[in-house]
């Protein structure tokens, strides 16, 4: 049972699979139709688009005013302003794009030169063409300014290309080992995971056992339980995250399986607030907790062991799980952090990061093992 009461485990837990789908956070920048989107290609016309444009505006505005010939301006601007737009395309398509290192000694010469060269070129076509279509129009006495000018906006061009090339290829990088990161994330959590059902099964197996011939009813009902819990582990084996609610149900038919084994030594209590139930957790967070309260408290205990689990929501976005069990830490087991809780703080870890607390805790009389969530758990 479930509610905001305490509950002590009477019957068996049907475990359902859930449809609920656990939220994505980190996924942003690996969309497929994001990256076609903000390609290199489609972000290098747009902008190359946009800044002759603006280029030919301004170029047309000045040569108005020098040359006080609208259409001797109008026509030098469509020349010039589309020469430089096929030529710094032509110099992107043959030659930049190509190039794996964009910030390099040998490019930036290049770049240089080009621009020197293209600026100068079209400098003497101005003249050219003012010469030749627009004689009336006010000569050109001074080729230096205009020089200076087409010079100035080809070497603006360049330091944007290489601004923007550098930035993009920056976050490329960072993409790359993000993603590498995640990978290397989620191969070690499934590690993590498959750990688990063989160390449940063993233990659970070795249950069995011990009650076939003595109570062949109880080992036969602990068989079915087993085998729900094992469903639902591979329901869940997809999945990173899933609904509290969920984990729950599976961590009461493992403890129901343990109260068959120990009959009256064992008493399990389960508290949890209905508004934390549907908080999606990682996988099996609970199996670690219970599975070492059940063994050392058993070990520990001379007669009987009643074992506690709490849930509550503890602020907007904070979840504490409590798992407890009469009895005493002991400093000299070895085993205490063995796979159940090692394994439970290393996804908590991959999961959460630094939002998450755990700590295991003697109080007089009881072992306490608490973890604090905070935030949304990551889905890996």
């Amino acid at each position: 049972m479930i509610d905001g009461e305490a509950a002590t485990i009477q019957r068996p837990l049907k475990l359902q699979s859930t449809d609920r789908r656990a939220q994505v956070l980190f996924q942003p920048d690996t969309d497929p139709e994001i990256r076609t989107a903000l390609g290199p290609e489609r972000m290098f016309w747009t902008l190359q688009i946009g800044a002759w444009l603006f280029i030919a505006v301004l170029g047309m505005l000045a040569r108005t005013l020098t040359l006080a010939d609208l259409k001797a301006a109008f026509v030098l601007t469509l020349t010039l302003e589309s020469l430089g737009f096929l030529l710094t395309s032509l110099v992107h398509l043959l030659f930049l794009a190509r190039l794996k290192k964009i910030i390099s000694m040998p490019v930036i010469l290049f770049m240089a030169c080009f621009c020197l060269a293209v600026g100068t070129s079209e400098t003497y076509a101005a003249w050219y063409l003012r010469e030749l279509f627009f004689p009336n129009a006010h000569p050109i006495i001074d080729p230096v300014s205009p020089a200076i000018f087409y010079i100035a906006v080809l070497l603006g061009w360049s330091l944007a290309y290489f601004s923007l090339r550098s930035e993009y290829e920056a976050r490329v990088e960072r993409l790359r080992r993000s993603e590498a990161q995640t990978e290397a994330m989620r191969s070690e959590l499934e590690q993590l995971r498959l750990q688990l059902a063989p160390h449940f099964l063993f233990n659970a197996l070795n249950s069995v056992a011990s009650e076939i011939h003595e109570r062949p009813d109880s080992a036969l009902e602990m068989v079915r339980g087993i085998a729900g819990y094992l469903r639902y582990c591979l329901n869940q084996a997809n999945r990173s995250l899933c609904p509290l609610v969920d984990e729950i149900e599976a961590m009461q038919a493992y403890l129901r399986i343990q109260e068959l084994r120990f009959e009256d030594r064992l008493k399990c209590t389960v508290k949890a607030q209905p508004e934390a139930l549907n908080t999606q957790v990682p996988h099996m967070i609970l199996q670690g907790l219970v599975e070492n309260a059940v063994k050392h408290g058993l070990k520990l205990a001379s007669a009987s062991i009643e074992i506690a689990v709490f849930v509550k929501r503890t602020g907007t976005d904070t979840i504490t799980i409590s798992v407890s069990n009469s009895g005493k830490l002991s400093a000299q087991d070895p085993n205490r952090q063995a796979i159940g809780l090692s394994n439970l703080k290393r996804r908590l870890n991959l999961h959460y990061g630094d939002a998450y607390s755990f700590s295991l805790v003697e109080q007089p009389g009881t072992v306490v093992a608490t973890i604090v969530l905070k935030g949304q758990a990551c889905c890996v």
